[in-house]
């Protein structure tokens, strides 16, 4: 199979980044120059298209329950502008946000333990949601709507 073949077969499975197929074909063995030429063509064809790539993958992980802030990490390893990563995330519904943090929020509360005091709970939740790349102050904001104690309540 020649560089061209497998890139498009990588593409037809899911859409990937340019720095995604570049690494993939260089791991495969494939010629510098030939990987270089075949991205090349296939970005001029449209069908490797980091920007589109980048608003598809943002938009799925926001509804998967992820925050901008990993959203833009996630974007940023996979080899995706800054440029087309502001854009992306720009392009995100902030309302749709607000409910992929609820819901993040409830299932986490869901699983946590019985036994934990409530600024324990709280304290889990809130770490918890921001390392999934919510903004604090939002998920200070759904603590306190869910009636969770912050750090901040007298």
């Amino acid at each position: 199979m020649d560089a061209r073949s497998t890139a498009l077969a990588l593409l037809a499975r899911r859409a990937h980044t340019r720095l995604e197929i570049r690494r993939k074909l260089l791991q495969r063995a494939f010629p510098r120059a030939e990987v270089e030429a075949c991205l090349d063509d296939l970005a001029a064809r449209g069908w490797l298209n980091d920007a589109a790539t980048a608003a598809a993958l943002a938009s799925a992980r926001l509804r998967g329950g992820r925050g901008r802030a990993r959203i833009a990490s996630e974007l940023s390893a996979k080899g995706v502008s800054r440029a087309d990563a502001d854009a992306a995330l720009s392009g995100l519904d902030p309302a749709e946000e607000v409910r992929a943090l609820r819901r993040a929020l409830d299932r986490r509360a869901r699983s946590l333990p019985a036994g934990l005091t409530r600024r324990a709970r709280s304290k889990k939740l809130f770490d918890h949601l921001v390392r999934r790349g919510f903004a604090p102050s939002a998920v200070l904001e759904a603590l306190r709507t869910k009636g969770e104690p912050t750090d901040d309540d007298p």
